[in-house]
């Protein structure tokens, strides 16, 4: 696989991995006893939406807050440079570096999203196979395979940039 294919392989993940974090901060809100309701409104708005802004200060959502802001700016600029100028020789081990700065931010955004989602769902951080719905099953160990792809990934991203 080149360098290129593999960019837009973890572009495609990382886009995943964000909303998969909104959908752990919805979980992390809803678990603080937030209405479905209060949240949906507090997110009018560009920056609302975005960045949480309103919750943040009304409820005071502290390293949730900034980790989003993270996240959002890195997988943007991650997603746009990878696609963009990946496939030029010399953008490479600009664009390996920035995977690796993404996936740094992503580590921590996984392991928060899981451990919401089970308490949300479930009421323990730690699930190991629970009914998901009639189609399935959830389990935390899912996140181990995932954190792991992830760096794999970004790693093997960055040997193809420095072989290059």
């Amino acid at each position: 696989m080149d360098f290129y294919t593999c960019n837009l392989i973890l572009s495609f993940f990382a886009l995943l991995i964000y909303f998969m974090f909104r959908f752990g901060v919805d979980d992390y809100l809803r678990y603080a006893k937030n209405s479905k309701t209060y949240i949906r409104k507090s997110k009018k708005g560009f920056a609302d939406f975005w960045l949480y802004k309103r919750i943040h200060s009304e409820k005071g959502i502290g390293y949730v807050f900034y980790l989003n802001i993270l996240l959002l700016g890195l997988t943007t600029v991650y997603v746009i440079f990878a696609v963009s100028c990946g496939w030029i020789e010399i953008m490479q081990i600009p664009v390996s570096i920035l995977s690796i700065a993404l996936c740094i931010v992503q580590v921590p955004s996984l392991i928060f999203s899981n451990i919401y989602l089970s308490l949300y769902y479930y009421g323990v951080k730690l699930v190991i196979l629970r009914k998901l719905s009639s189609r399935g099953f959830y389990s935390s160990l899912y996140i181990i395979i995932e954190i792991c792809g992830i760096i794999a990934f970004t790693v093997y991203s960055f040997l193809l940039a420095l072989r290059g």
